[in-house]
């Protein structure tokens, strides 16, 4: 870890620790709103003249009465953990975010990557952000999900939430993938599966890796939003437990779909159209070998490597996206 980042680390991690529940909630009123999505709001905050993200989840009374509980508190059906649909999701609970967000912030601190956003604080304060538009239809929602009875429940109770668990994470300036450049292919291969690489050291799932969840900063792609994440190291079930024995490759494909799409119309190789069939078209043909002419080498090669993870990826999505209720993951 850069000496100047863990300094920066501590001196945010001091102050925001030392402030009183009164002055952060003065300090978000004030902060520049990022916008409100289905995990909740957010806004860059100056602390100490480092700008700090902030990002405010919606806790239920349920979760309130058991802290830091990575259960399943809702009993939400396990599709629910799937990022690709249409209508974005319930999630799975505050609690699983912030223990995620506090095994990747350690593992920055010990050394063993730079790829994530440093959790320098966090704290429940009274207030919510708006309820976001993807979750006003509840019918809507209910239906995407099988008409799972357990998804209106977790949306009626996040609806009355009162309060929220604020993450107040390091800044990380840049969006993708407009920081990104083709050309620079192999670099983000390497940067994505290193990221791969460690959560599965730390036998973490993230689950949600679009670039919509990724930043550029320092020099390199970090990975953020775990609202998603599971674990084994989290409180789950019999049947969580045999889906995250089975979904250990979906980082690993995921990863391979995001890098070969956005390689694919970056490169001007396909139009996106609102339902990406060129784009996937394109990526099935690669995945078969059949390649487009005159490509740099280094391009080239990362399609070969990934494309046909990304077909599959992508046929996936599709259902998902399509409102199958029975889409499941299959590695390889």
């Amino acid at each position: 870890m850069l000496p100047s980042r863990r300094a920066r680390h501590d001196r945010v991690s001091a102050v925001l620790a030392a402030s009183g529940d009164d002055e952060l909630l003065a300090a978000l009123r004030t902060a520049a709103a990022v916008g409100v999505g289905v995990g909740g709001g957010s806004a860059v905050l100056d602390v100490d003249g480092a700008p700090v993200f902030a990002k405010r989840i919606p806790i239920t009374d349920r979760e309130l009465a058991h802290p830091h509980s990575t259960a399943n508190l809702f009993d939400l059906p396990l599709t629910c953990q799937y990022g690709m649909h249409r209508r974005g999701g319930p999630g799975f609970g505050a609690w699983r975010e912030l223990a995620a967000n506090r095994i990747v912030t350690e593992g920055v601190l010990a050394g063993a990557t730079g790829a994530f956003a440093v959790l320098h604080h966090w704290r429940v304060l009274p207030g919510r952000p708006p309820v976001p538009d993807e979750h006003r239809d509840v019918d809507a929602l209910v239906a995407q999900y099988g008409g799972a009875p357990q998804v209106r429940t977790r949306l009626e109770e996040l609806a009355r939430a009162g309060a929220s668990l604020v993450l107040f994470l390091e800044h990380v300036p840049h969006a993708l993938p407009g920081a990104l450049d083709p050309a620079a292919a192999q670099t983000v291969e390497r940067q994505l599966f290193e990221i791969v690489a460690f959560l599965r050291d730390v036998r973490l799932l993230h689950m949600d890796g679009h670039f919509g969840n990724m930043r550029a900063g320092d020099g390199r792609i970090h990975l953020v939003d775990f609202g998603l994440a599971t674990s084994p190291r989290f409180d789950l079930s019999d049947a969580e437990r045999g889906f995250v024995a089975r979904h250990l490759g979906h980082d690993r494909d995921y990863a391979a779909a995001r890098l070969v799409n956005w390689l694919v119309v970056s490169l001007g190789l396909a139009t996106m159209d609102d339902e990406a069939h060129a784009r996937d078209a394109v990526v099935r043909r690669c995945a078969a070998g059949d390649l487009p002419a005159g490509l740099p080498p280094a391009v080239a090669g990362v399609l070969r490597r990934h494309a046909a993870a990304a077909a599959r990826m992508n046929d996936f999505h599709r259902r998902l996206w399509a409102g199958d209720p029975h889409a499941r993951y299959q590695d390889r």
